[in-house]
Order: structure tokens, then C-alpha cells, then sequence
């Protein structure tokens, strides 16, 4: 009979109760084991405990879909089960205790072991065993120091491939147990074999060395802030990245870490003392409370905010409630767009997920910088690697989803991991997007101006070609109009004096006429007397004559006003053309040489009436 009164040992308990958080609500092992009511328990036993059960929760769903545990044994917790079942066929291979839960798994062993000897190509046989990754904290401990000292200690130091990055990938899956190289990346972080234990290691004790995935070391590598920087952890517990921060920036700088959860919070301070990240400056609240003005000196943002922690162990997130993805979503956006418009001196951001849908990476990335009241863009990942990276996001949303970077498990060796690398602008104003706005509205104005500045521009080359002649062309265009002007003035004057000689020429043919009709019409007169003819014949002849003399006069005189019209009307052009020769500067001596071909005219005229 089973003893009732006999507890299940603790370890097993709380292991079951971490691998239900994780498969219900999400999050990260490592974090969750940070939690202060852990401490007194083996951190390593219970972290390889849950890792096993993560690792085969598929191949036990169906080895208990199987044998009807589940349906036959109601009263037993099932999230227990299956960590005493992995316990059982996939670690220790055996349960020490005697409780009823212990007891009950026990008894279907047999069971169990004959499913998975009859199924073995259906179930999962093969897992993707990432190698054990190690950050040296350079703020107690240099790299070559950490070499040396694992050398000591019997371990073989192979370096890094100075090849391509899947030259890298092949190196790292050939290590043996005491193989180590260092990262193709990140310079402080060592990589061993899978199975190497270092959690009672004397370095590892003594916060020299931090255990510490390689894809979770990337954003502090991308971010690169320089020593004498100031940086802002948003979400920053347990500390692997704050941390990360202060050893990359040489404890030169400031690293704001802020934490809004008390527990949480003093786990981060805790871990900050240990690593001697002397430049941490910690904060208990909530990064949304931080406006604009309180830290305007940060220049650098790394912000990795609560998700569903699907890339952290793929085969226990197959399925999240939409509506807690829904509302992770809208937070991590609202993280985002906070970091982008409340830090005025903020020239880059690294945001990062433990999550492998694109809800919660690329479309949070890009509804945040299409949103955005500030001028950021998304780098390309590729750019940044070297092109040294095989996995990166989904063109499904854009330019913007194929710059951002992915870490695979099954291909890159790490847990799933995301990161997008955001840029301020050069302007990086908040008013550049409306400015971008106003000067789309614009654009048509702005094309007509344009072509009414080249069609100005155009009518210049032509009169600045047409004086490249000369040195300065602005005075060779004026000789040339005042050249122009005095030629006019001459032919004006010419025509003048052609007409004033018509003129004179027609008034000497009338006294002509009038001289030689006198005689005639006397001659006429006497005529008529002296033969006796009729005087009246004789004077309706006179009168004609009269009559034909007047209209003679009257030709003459008409003759005489329209070419005083028509001296007026050259005077006229000819003050018009000097007035014109005056506006363009026109020399003296121009006009003193026009002036006296005028009077030589006149003369000539004279002493041609004369």
C-alpha cells in the first residue's frame, strides 16, 4: 500500500511548478530560476531537471496519450507527472522516493519502456544539443586570463576558424569534452562542449564567469556602445545583459538598469554587486514612468520586455492564447515607441525577444517605426554581421522584417532569439515625420518652382555662353546695346535729313512754278487786252490759276505738317533710344561722336540748301 503521509521531495515540486509557468504564461527558465524563494535550493539540479522535461515534453504527451495515464490516474498533477516521468526514462532512470505520485509512475515503467522501444522513429529522438556558452566577465577577469586558467585545469584550447561563419558551426558541433574555443562573435564568450558541467566551478562562484547563451549576448554586441557612454537597461533583471553592458563599456559611463518588480529588483542589484559592474546605476520602477527630461542624457536603449519565451524551448510554446499574445504585443509596442520619443539624445536602440513569432518581433518593429513621432530607421543586421548570419526576418512585413535577425536552434546552436537594431535619423527631430508630411504636400509647388528656376537658369547659361568671349560678359552685352542704339540713332538722323531735303526740294519746285506762272498769267492779261478779246475769258482763267495755285500752297503745306509729324515722331524715338542708351550706362564719348555726326548732317544740309 501507499504511504500518503510521504511527501514528494521539494525539487521535484517546484521543478513541476516552473515547467508549468513556462508551457502556461511563457518566460525564461534562467530568469525564473533567479526567483529569492530558490535560493536555498540546487540552482544546477533543478535548471537540468526542467531542461530534460522541455526537451522530451512531446515524446511524453504521447507515451501518456498511449498508455491513458492521464485519464486512469485523475487525482495525479500532471505538470508532476511528466517531470517524474522524464526523470525516470530520460535522466536518472530511476525515483528515489516513496510518495503516491512517485509510486504511481512506477508502476507504468514497463509500459512506458516498451512504447518508446516499439515508437522510436516516432518519437523524438534526436534533440539539437546546443554547447555550453561562457562570458568572461572582463571587469574581474581579462580573456587571456580565463584561457589560462582553464588550460590549468586540463581543458584544450582550440581557436576560433578564420572562416566563414558555417566553417564556425561545424567547429563548435566537433567539440569533445574538454574542447573550448572562442565565439566567432562576441570575444568574451567561450564555447564548450554541451555536456560540460560548470555550475560548481570555482570561476563561475566567483561571478569571474557567467553562464550565458550566445544569442542573448548579440544585442549588447550590436548596440556597441563606446567606454564613457550612458545606456538605459529598460527591462533589465536578472542582470545577464546589464551586466554585459559595464564590462563592454570597461566600467566607463552609465548604465541606467531599471526594474518595475521589487523581487525581481533586488535580484538585479545582487547580481550588479557580485560582477562589480561599477558603472550600474540602479532604478526600482516602471520604464514608462520615465518622461521625457528625467534621463535626457542616455545616448544608447537596450530594451528585451516580457514575451511569450517561445524561442527558449520550441517544443513546449507550440500553442499561445491569442489574446496573451494580443496583449504582450501591445505592451512590447508600447515599450518601444516610449524608448523612440522620450530620449532625445537616444542615437540607437536594440530590441530584443526570446520569441519566434513574428507578432511579437518584426510586427511590433515595424507598427512602432512607421508610428513613431521621431525619425528612425531599422540597419540591416547582414550589414552589421559582416554577412557573417544565416537567419533574419520575414519579408512579410517589408523592407523593414528583412533587416532584423533571428538566432535558430537548430541551426545557429542557440536558443530562438530576435533582435532589430533602430537608428535615430540624421535630423532625429520630432517634428521630422510632420516635416516629411508637409513636404510631400508640397512637392507639386515646389516641382513648378524648380522648373521656373531652370527655365531662368537656362535663359542665363544662354546669355553667359553668348559672353564667355570676353572676360566680363555683363560689359560686352552693353557695348553691344549701345552699339545697337547709336546705329539706330544714325539711321533715325539719315532718314531725318532725307526727308528734310524732300521737303526743301518740293518748296523750290513750288517758287519755281510760281516764278515761271507769273510771267504767264501777265503775259496772259495783256493779251487779252491788246487783241480786244473778252476780259471775262481772261479772268475765269486767272481765277483757275489762282485756284490751282492754292491748292498747290495747300499740298505744300500739307506736305510741310506731315513731315513736322513725322520729325516729331523721330525725335521722339531718338530721345526714346537715348534714354535707353542711358539706362544701359552708355559711354560719353558714344554719345558726343553721335552728337557731332548729327551736326556734320546738319551742316551738310545747309550748305546743300545754300
Amino acid at each position: 500500500m501507499f504511504e500518503h503521509s510521504v511527501k514528494v521531495p521539494r525539487h521535484y515540486k517546484v521543478a513541476a511548478s516552473i515547467f508549468k509557468k513556462i508551457s502556461t504564461e511563457g518566460g525564461s527558465l534562467k530568469s525564473l530560476l533567479y526567483d529569492d524563494k530558490l535560493k536555498h535550493f540546487r540552482i544546477n539540479v533543478l535548471y537540468a531537471l526542467i531542461n530534460e522535461t522541455i526537451k522530451h515534453a512531446a515524446d511524453i504527451d504521447k507515451i501518456f496519450e498511449n498508455s491513458c495515464l492521464l485519464d486512469k490516474e485523475t487525482r495525479l498533477d500532471p505538470w508532476l507527472a511528466k517531470v517524474l516521468t522524464a526523470e525516470l526514462l530520460f535522466g536518472k532512470k530511476t525515483l528515489p522516493g516513496k510518495s503516491k505520485p512517485e509510486q504511481t509512475i512506477l508502476t507504468y515503467k514497463d509500459q512506458f519502456e516498451k512504447y518508446t522501444s516499439d515508437h522510436q522513429d516516432d518519437l523524438k529522438t534526436e534533440v539539437v544539443r546546443r554547447p555550453r556558452y561562457v562570458r568572461v566577465n572582463t571587469n574581474l577577469l581579462t580573456t587571456s586570463d580565463a584561457i589560462r586558467a582553464f588550460q590549468d585545469e586540463g581543458y584544450r584550447f582550440i581557436r576560433c576558424t578564420s572562416g566563414s561563419y558555417d566553417d564556425y558551426l561545424k567547429q563548435i558541433q566537433q567539440l569533445t569534452e574538454y574542447d573550448f574555443t572562442q565565439d566567432y562573435h562576441v570575444k568574451t564568450m567561450f564555447v564548450f562542449a554541451s555536456n560540460t558541467k560548470l555550475h560548481e566551478h570555482e570561476l563561475y562562484l566567483e561571478s569571474q564567469i557567467v553562464l550565458q547563451d550566445k544569442a542573448t549576448a548579440l544585442p549588447v554586441h550590436l548596440l556597441a556602445p563606446p567606454p564613457g557612454s550612458c545606456v538605459l537597461d529598460m527591462c533589465a533583471a536578472p542582470g545577464m545583459k546589464t551586466t554585459q553592458l559595464a564590462a563592454y563599456m570597461r566600467n566607463q559611463g552609465r548604465v541606467y538598469a531599471v526594474e518595475r518588480d521589487t523581487r525581481r529588483y533586488q535580484t538585479l542589484c545582487d547580481f550588479v554587486k557580485k560582477t562589480d559592474s561599477k558603472c550600474v546605476e540602479t532604478m526600482n520602477k516602471d520604464c514608462l514612468e520615465i518622461k521625457r527630461g528625467d534621463l535626457d542624457d542616455v545616448e544608447y536603449i537596450l530594451l528585451d520586455p516580457s514575451c511569450t519565451g517561445s524561442g527558449m524551448e520550441i517544443s513546449v510554446h507550440n500553442y499561445v492564447e491569442p489574446a496573451r499574445l494580443a496583449k504582450l504585443t501591445s505592451l512590447q509596442e508600447k515599450f518601444l515607441k516610449h524608448a523612440m520619443n522620450s530620449f532625445p539624445n537616444a542615437k540607437r536602440i536594440v530590441y530584443s525577444t526570446c520569441s519566434i513569432y513574428p507578432e511579437e518581433n518584426e510586427r511590433a518593429v515595424s507598427n512602432a517605426v512607421k508610428n513613431s513621432r521621431s525619425n528612425w530607421k531599422v540597419l540591416d543586421a547582414k550589414e552589421l554581421m559582416k554577412g557573417q548570419w544565416n537567419n533574419f526576418g520575414s519579408g512579410m512585413y517589408g523592407v523593414i522584417g528583412t533587416k532584423c535577425l533571428y538566432a535558430r536552434p537548430d541551426s545557429d546552436f542557440t536558443t530562438g532569439f530576435f533582435l532589430a537594431v533602430l537608428e535615430r535619423g540624421q535630423k532625429g527631430s520630432e517634428n521630422s515625420n510632420k516635416e516629411k508630411v508637409k513636404s510631400n504636400k508640397n512637392a507639386d509647388s515646389k516641382s513648378t518652382i524648380e522648373e521656373e528656376d531652370n527655365c531662368e537658369n537656362t535663359s542665363k547659361t544662354v546669355t553667359d555662353e553668348e559672353g564667355q568671349k570676353s572676360e566680363n560678359p555683363s560689359k560686352k552685352k552693353k557695348k553691344k546695346n549701345t552699339q545697337a542704339h547709336s546705329e539706330m540713332a544714325e539711321s533715325l538722323q539719315e532718314e531725318e535729313i532725307n526727308a528734310e531735303d524732300n521737303t526743301k526740294k518740293k518748296k523750290k519746285k513750288h517758287k519755281s512754278n510760281d516764278v515761271d506762272e507769273s510771267p504767264t498769267y501777265e503775259n496772259a492779261e495783256n493779251l487779252t487786252t491788246t487783241d480786244g478779246t473778252d476780259t471775262m475769258t481772261s479772268k475765269k482763267k486767272k481765277k483757275k490759276k489762282d485756284k490751282n495755285r492754292e491748292q498747290d500752297e495747300n499740298a505744300v503745306t500739307e506736305a510741310q505738317a506731315a513731315d513736322d509729324v513725322k520729325k516729331k515722331k523721330k525725335k521722339r524715338k531718338l530721345e526714346e533710344v537715348d534714354e535707353q542708351s542711358s539706362q544701359d550706362n552708355l559711354e560719353v564719348s558714344e554719345i558726343e561722336e553721335v552728337q557731332k555726326k548729327k551736326k556734320k548732317k546738319r551742316n551738310k544740309n545747309n550748305e546743300i540748301e545754300t
